[in-house]
């Protein structure tokens, strides 16, 4: 010692620089942090070991796995099922039979739709499927009678297998009974559309058909009809699915009933009374109209009744002419005249059927009409016309007078015309 006293430090520490061997340590706990103003976090929530967190991440992915998984079977199985009902038949109690036409070189799409727009399956792309699974989407061409009491399975292997279960015969608008000889310069006509001409394709004889064609027929069809006229003006045009032994006679009359069954749909009869005509009558002048203007060709439904509406106006001009007592003036009269005589058209051909010389309607029908031709003359439109011509561009082109009209004439219808 010095022999001075030192004042304590009271901040210095006495602890041993090791601890004792056996002194247990104690436990630190982890820093806290705290955020100014805030309170402490706790490390331990936001930082994971790594390897707790691979575990979790793999665990939420088996998870999505199998939820997909799942997704997919119930997919896989509610398709199934679909695909399996799709197959049935559409109407196991409906047992009638249906004409269906297959086309030469139609696609197998066009068929299963037409086949669902049928009412023959259920679902056309379901029949697409099986078809080519079974390889059976090659189909020829032909008429089969199927029902929608049948399956998938069964249609597939009739349409593939091909068939021919009805004659098809299709009779067409505006068409003679014999075939035409004359066609105007310039004009579009196919002359294979005849009555003779379909029948004998449909493949009957030539003494099959005179017989079907001479054969007499009963019915209010004929109500009017004078005894001994043909049966030009009553084979009315559309298609007819017969059955392969059927007679001329018998396809003759589908066409019959069909032509009536739209007569009274459209009550023609009365139609045809209010416009001073009897049935027979209102056939012949719907036939008149009908070779001046075909609008069942036409390729839309608009198109078609703006066509119609000009068969209106036509029939208006020929009713007013015929209630004055004069000519209808129609020049289709006079072809059709030559045509039945053999010999060259000409405007005074002297002929009862040419009505540039004789008043009034001829004999009977020049043609089979259409049922818009029908309609034009039950429902005639209300206008104040005189004068009408087909010009060369196929539009039609009214006038009020005689020099209108050989204004348009001179304007819209140099060929035709002149031909006439």
């Amino acid at each position: 010692m010095d022999g001075f006293r030192r004042a304590k430090n009271n901040t210095e520490t006495s602890a041993p620089a090791t601890p004792p061997v056996n002194q247990v340590q104690p436990t630190r706990t982890p820093p806290q942090t705290r955020p100014a103003g805030g309170a402490p976090i706790d490390l331990s929530l936001v930082e994971q070991p790594p390897l707790v967190a691979r575990r979790q991440r793999r665990s939420l992915l088996r998870k999505v796995i199998y939820a997909v998984l799942l997704v997919l079977l119930a997919g896989a199985a509610a398709l199934a099922l679909w695909y399996h009902s799709a197959l049935q038949p559409l109407n196991a109690h409906d047992t009638s039979k249906t004409a269906f036409t297959v086309e030469s070189g139609q696609r197998l799409s066009t068929i299963a739709a037409n086949l669902q727009q049928r009412g023959l399956i259920k679902n056309q792309y379901a029949y697409q499927v099986y078809a080519r699974f079974t390889q059976q989407e090659s189909i020829p061409a032909g008429v089969c009678s199927l029902s929608p009491s049948e399956s998938v399975a069964k249609i597939a292997s009739t349409l593939a297998a091909g068939c021919h279960d009805y004659k098809v015969v299709t009779f067409y608008p505006g068409a003679t009974i014999e075939k035409p000889l004359y066609k105007p310069a310039g004009a579009h006509i196919d002359q294979t559309m005849y009555v003779k001409y379909v029948l004998a394709k449909a493949g009957y004889s030539a003494s099959d058909i005179s017989k079907g064609l001479g054969a007499q027929y009963t019915g209010p069809l004929f109500a009017d009809k004078p005894a001994g006229t043909t049966l030009e003006g009553y084979i009315y045009g559309d298609t007819y699915f017969a059955d392969t032994n059927a007679t001329v006679g018998q396809v003759l009359q589908m066409a019959f009933d069909k032509m009536y069954t739209d007569i009274q749909a459209n009550d023609l009869v009365a139609k045809f009374k209010a416009q001073g005509l009897n049935l027979y009558q209102g056939i012949t002048l719907a036939s008149i109209v009908q070779r001046e203007l075909n609008c069942e060709d036409k390729p839309t439904p608009a198109r078609k009744q703006t066509c119609y509406s000009y068969q209106q106006t036509i029939a208006q001009i020929f009713l007013k002419r015929l209630h004055e007592g004069g000519t209808l003036g129609s020049d289709v009269t006079y072809i059709y005249a030559a045509d039945m005589l053999g010999v060259a058209p000409t405007p005074t051909l002297d002929s009862p059927y040419n009505t540039r010389i004789n008043s009034g309607l001829p004999p009977g029908p020049i043609a089979s009409p259409g049922l818009l031709a029908m309609r034009a003359v039950a429902n005639p439109s209300n206008t104040d016309y005189n004068y009408f011509i087909a010009g060369d561009d196929g539009l039609i082109y009214f006038a009020h007078t005689l020099q209108e009209h050989e204004a348009n004439i001179a304007q819209h219808c140099k060929i035709l015309c002149n031909a006439s």
